[in-house]
């Protein structure tokens, strides 16, 4: 390497002196950083306070890079939400350039930090705000208005359909019966609301003195406005006049006594429900309460379907 001299002065004694240079060595420069992004995104947003805000569908693929400079080279560490020990990623790649989670879920979704240092200076960090867009399957469940009968309460005067579903960003919902787009104050007879406790959580739709018409199908449509090409979502159910909440039956002793190691065996049957409900078995190490006798609403072959549970 191609050596220069260059004479040199000190301004308190006069005192000249060599110094030796070699060309093309390079100075030590403390580090920089910058984040890119390299994978499939819905949008890249720049917030206020220079925040980045990186937008991708749950399922698809993360993958940021750290562009570093500096000499020597720094070190690279991702790190997630403030760099606490316990949001640290438990792989090498953690000290690769390029960060890539594959099938990203929801729960994956935060601030992303690249911090790059060399020994020299502060350690350069720069973040980058990741946002995993979803939308699950809605889901309906049927109420009566207090104090009316508990049993086939659907023959009483007033139902409540209530339209839930897990969304990021916030979603929208809307309600048909049959074709019929259903909007508030379209029909005296219909009410839609939102509980203001819930902060955009669910949409409940309220027939009022339930009339002829008030018995159809009924679709609540979830939509997130088609962000990250999310399509809508949508789920129906049918108001009848037979429509009646499940009610189940245990064909056993209560209690049962036996013997360790001898065999039981529990059945149960569907004495009313429309539509006709299915049966879900709960084991309870102890024991269980109302809240835990759950009955699902889906189409089963036959009313007086037995469930039957053996134990040994």
């Amino acid at each position: 390497m191609e050596k220069t001299r260059r004479l040199v002065k000190d301004p308190k004694n006069g005192v000249h002196g060599i110094c030796g240079l070699e060309k093309g060595a390079r100075q030590p420069t403390p580090p920089t950083v910058r984040i890119i992004h390299s994978g499939l995104a819905c949008n890249i947003e720049e917030e206020r306070y220079s925040e980045r805000v990186y937008t991708i569908r749950e399922g698809e693929t993360l993958e940021l890079t750290c562009l570093v400079t500096g000499h020597p080279r720094p070190q690279i560490r991702w790190t997630k939400t403030a760099g606490s020990a316990s949001d640290r990623f438990q792989d090498s790649s953690v000290f690769n350039e390029t960060l890539r989670i594959t099938n990203i879920q929801r729960h994956q979704g935060g601030r992303y930090y690249c911090k790059a240092e060399n020994g020299l200076g502060s350690p350069a960090i720069k973040s980058i705000r990741v946002d995993v867009y979803y939308l699950d399957d809605p889901i309906v469940t049927v109420h009566q208005s207090i104090g009316e009968a508990k049993e086939q309460f659907y023959y009483e005067r007033t139902v409540f359909l209530r339209c839930v579903a897990n969304s990021n960003p916030p979603v929208r919902y809307s309600w048909r019966r049959g074709q019929e787009v259903l909007l508030q104050g379209s029909d005296k007879g219909v009410e839609i609301y939102e509980p203001f406790f819930t902060q955009g959580e669910t949409k409940i739709l309220k027939l009022k003195n339930l009339r002829p018409q008030d018995y159809a199908n009924y679709s609540c449509i979830a939509s997130v406005r088609n962000v990250c090409n999310i399509s809508d979502k949508m789920v129906s159910f049918r108001l009848s006049n037979k429509t009646a909440s499940p009610s189940i039956k245990l064909l056993v002793d209560d209690p049962i006594v036996v013997n360790p190691g001898e065999a039981i065996t529990l059945v149960c049957v569907t004495t009313g429900g429309e539509p006709l409900p299915t049966l879900t078995w709960l084991h309870c190490q102890q024991q269980c309460g109302e809240s835990s006798k759950e009955v699902h609403q889906h189409h089963c072959p036959s009313l007086e379907e037995r469930t039957i549970l053996d134990h040994t």
